[in-house]
C-alpha cells in the first residue's frame, strides 16, 4: 500500500456516521489526519505507508506539499471528489465591515462510482484489525472541531506549530 492507498482507505472508512466513505471537511483537517497516521496515532501499519509524505512546519501546522500534488492527481483521475464550500461567519465580524466574513473550505470523498469501487478493493485487501483501528481513528479524529484537532496536533508535536499563525489564536503561544 502506497500513500494514495492510505489517503483511499482514510475516505473509505466508516468515521463518526458509521457510514463507510464518510467525507473529510476540509485541507486542514486532512493534512492533519494523515499526519496523524504518520505519527502512529492511528494502525501502526499505516505509518510505513505514510512515509512518502513529507511534513515540514507550515502556516497552519504540518504540512505536506505532496499531499496536495497526490489530491490533484487523485481528483484529475476521477477517484476523488473535491467539493469547494463557502461558509459564513457571521459572529466574527470586524466593526468596519457589513457583511459577515465568507470562508472557503472543500470537503473531500470518493467518486461514487470510480473512487469507491477502487477505494473498497484496497480496503478489502487489509486485515480486519487495520480496518477496526482505521475506523476508530478516523471516527474521533474527524468528529473533533478543527480548532481542537489544531489544539491535539499543536500540543503533541510543537516543533511542527513552529511557524503557525494562528498559534496565538489557539491560545498556544
Amino acid at each position: 500500500m502506497d500513500p494514495a492507498d492510505l489517503l483511499l482507505v482514510l475516505l473509505y472508512a466508516p468515521g463518526k456516521s458509521r457510514r463507510t466513505g464518510e467525507p473529510v471537511e476540509g485541507i486542514t483537517r486532512l493534512q492533519k489526519l494523515i499526519f496523524l497516521l504518520l505519527q502512529g496515532r492511528g494502525p501502526g501499519a499505516a505509518v510505513e505507508h505514510a512515509q512518502g509524505l513529507g511534513y515540514r512546519p507550515y502556516k497552519m501546522g504540518p504540512y505536506s506539499s505532496e499531499l496536495g500534488v497526490m489530491l490533484d492527481e487523485l481528483e484529475l483521475a476521477g477517484i476523488v471528489h473535491t467539493e469547494r464550500l463557502r461558509y459564513l461567519l457571521p459572529d466574527d465580524r470586524d466593526e468596519t465591515e457589513s457583511d459577515p466574513r465568507v470562508i472557503e473550505s472543500k470537503r473531500f470523498s470518493l467518486t461514487s462510482d470510480f473512487g469507491a469501487t477502487v477505494a473498497k478493493d484496497v480496503w478489502d485487501s487489509l486485515d480486519e484489525e487495520f480496518r477496526d483501528q482505521l475506523t476508530e481513528f478516523k471516527s474521533f479524529f474527524n468528529s473533533l472541531t478543527l480548532r481542537q484537532l489544531l489544539v491535539y496536533t499543536y500540543e503533541e508535536f510543537p516543533q511542527f506549530a513552529r511557524e503557525s499563525t494562528i498559534k496565538t489564536q489557539l491560545g498556544l503561544a
